[in-house]
C-alpha cells in the first residue's frame, strides 16, 4: 500500500515512522508541533507531511490559532484506509471485530461455533468477516491484516495447531496458510491467552504496568506473560501452556497426559466431576455450581475451596517462575470474584508472599481487543517501519576452537 511500495530511504521512513506514533497516540497536530514532539526540523516534515497526505495516509483536519502569526492546519491519520480484523476462534464461540488504521473499533459480532474441525471454523470466521464488513459499510479489499487468536500453539515447522484438544482436525492443516487463503489478507496468528494479555495491556487491567501475566481459567487453562510490552513464547510458542503443571491431579494419567494436569484440575470439567464426587448433583454448569456455593451448598462451597486451593498453588508456582507485578484472571471461571477471593484467601496460607491478583477489566472482550492491537501493529509495521529494522540480525560466525 502507498507509502510501503514506494519504498523511501530508511532514515525518511524512521522518520514517518516517528510522525505516525504522533499522529496515533496524541490525535490532531499541526506540523510545528509535530516538529517539536518528533525533533524533525520543520522542512523535512513538511515534506514527509506532504508525502503522507498524497499517499492519503494523513488529511488536513482543520486549523488551530496561534500566539504569532496565521492559523497552522492541524493533521490526522486518515481512518479509512486501510482496516484489520480481529478474530477469536473457540470450541464454542468465535468472536470478530472490524477497525480502522487507528485501532478505533467501527463493528463487531459473534456467533455459536459451527464445529469443532478448525478448517470449518475458518471458514465460518471468512464468511462472518465478509458479512461484518458489508454491515459496517467497509470495502473487504481494505482489510490488510486479520489477527487470529486460538487455544493452542502453532508449530513453526508444520503451521498445524497443538495443544488444542477441544479443538479438533488442528494438527493436519498449516493453519496461517489456510487463514489467508480464506480471508484474502495477511494473517497473524496468535495464542488466545497471549493475545488477551495484549488486550489487558492495551485497555485494560495491565495497561501502564511493565511486568504482567495473564491466566485464563476457565475450560482451559493457558498463561500469557508481558515483560516491557514484549510477549514471551519459548523457543516452539509453548510457553506459557500451564495446563500441563503436574498440580492438583495425577500426571500420569491419558487424560493428564493428552489434557494438561492442571486443567483437568480446575479446567470446567474439572469442577463438575470434583463437584460430584463431593456429593453433588449430577449434569450442573459451573456457573450453577458457583452460584449454589455463595448461597452456602455445603458440596458446592466444597468443590469451589478445593479448586481455589490448587489455583492457589499455581499462583505460587507463577510468582516463583515470573515474579510479575500483577497476576491478572480471565476466563468465566477466573473472572468469578468468588473464585478470586477464594483463591486470595487459600494462598494465606500457601505463600508469605504478597500477589496482586485481578480480574480482567475487558471481560470476555480481552481476546478480541488483543488481536485487534495486534493486527494494528502489524498493518503499521508494514506501511511505516523500515524493512532493514525487522529482518532478522546475522549473528557472526562462532570462533573456531584452537
Amino acid at each position: 500500500m502507498g507509502f510501503a511500495e514506494n519504498g523511501p530511504p530508511v532514515l525518511r521512513q524512521l522518520s514517518v515512522r516517528a510522525v505516525v506514533d504522533v499522529l496515533l497516540h496524541q490525535g490532531p497536530v499541526s506540523r510545528v508541533e509535530l516538529a517539536k514532539r518528533t525533533g524533525i526540523s520543520k522542512q523535512t516534515m513538511s515534506d514527509i507531511i506532504r508525502t503522507l497526505e498524497e499517499s492519503g495516509y494523513v488529511r488536513a483536519t482543520g486549523t488551530v490559532g496561534g500566539r504569532v502569526g496565521r492559523n497552522a492546519v492541524t493533521y490526522e491519520l486518515s481512518p479509512d484506509i486501510g482496516y484489520v480484523a480481529g478474530a477469536e476462534v473457540g470450541a464454542s464461540t468465535v468472536r470478530l471485530a472490524l477497525a480502522d488504521i487507528t485501532g478505533a473499533l467501527i463493528a463487531e459480532c459473534e456467533a455459536v461455533a459451527v464445529d469443532r474441525d478448525i478448517g470449518l471454523l475458518i471458514e465460518q470466521v471468512g464468511s462472518m468477516l465478509r458479512t461484518l464488513a458489508s454491515q459496517a459499510g467497509v470495502d473487504y479489499a481494505k482489510i490488510a491484516v486479520a489477527a487470529v487468536a486460538t487455544p493452542g500453539v502453532v508449530d513453526p515447522v508444520s503451521g498445524g495447531l497443538r495443544y488444542a484438544p477441544n479443538v479438533a482436525v488442528a494438527e493436519t492443516i498449516d493453519l496461517r496458510a489456510c487463514c489467508e487463503a480464506v480471508l484474502g489478507c495477511d494473517v497473524v496468528i496468535e495464542n488466545d491467552v497471549k493475545a488477551a494479555l495484549i488486550g489487558e495491556a492495551w485497555q485494560g487491567a495491565a495497561a501502564g504496568s511493565a511486568f504482567n501475566v495473564f491466566v485464563q481459567l476457565g475450560t482451559g487453562i493457558g498463561l500469557g506473560v508481558m515483560q516491557d510490552g514484549k510477549l514471551q513464547h519459548g523457543s516452539t510458542g509453548a510457553a506459557g501452556e500451564i495446563a500441563y503443571l503436574p498440580i492438583g491431579a495425577d500426571p500420569t494419567t491419558e487424560e493428564s497426559l493428552e489434557r494438561g494436569t492442571l486443567e483437568c484440575a480446575i479446567g470446567a470439567s474439572g469442577i463438575t466431576a470434583r463437584f460430584e464426587r463431593l456429593g453433588g448433583a449430577p449434569g450442573m454448569t459451573v456457573r450453577a455450581i458457583f452460584d449454589m456455593a455463595r448461597k452456602g451448598e455445603p458440596c458446592a462451597c466444597r468443590a469451589v475451596r478445593e479448586t481455589a486451593e490448587i489455583a492457589a498453588l499455581m499462583v505460587v508456582a507463577i510468582g516463583a517462575m515470573y515474579d510479575p507485578q500483577k497476576i491478572i484472571f480471565g476466563g468465566g471461571i477466573g473472572r468469578d470474584p468468588l473464585m478470586v477471593q477464594e483463591t486470595r484467601e487459600a494462598l494465606r496460607s500457601r505463600s508469605r508472599r504478597e500477589f496482586s491478583i485481578e480480574t480482567a477489566s475487558l471481560g470476555q472482550r480481552s481476546t478480541i481487543y488483543g488481536t485487534i492491537a495486534i493486527a494494528t501493529n502489524a498493518l503499521h509495521n508494514a506501511l511505516f517501519t523500515p524493512t532493514a529494522l525487522v529482518e532478522r540480525r546475522q549473528m557472526p560466525p562462532a570462533p573456531s576452537a584452537s
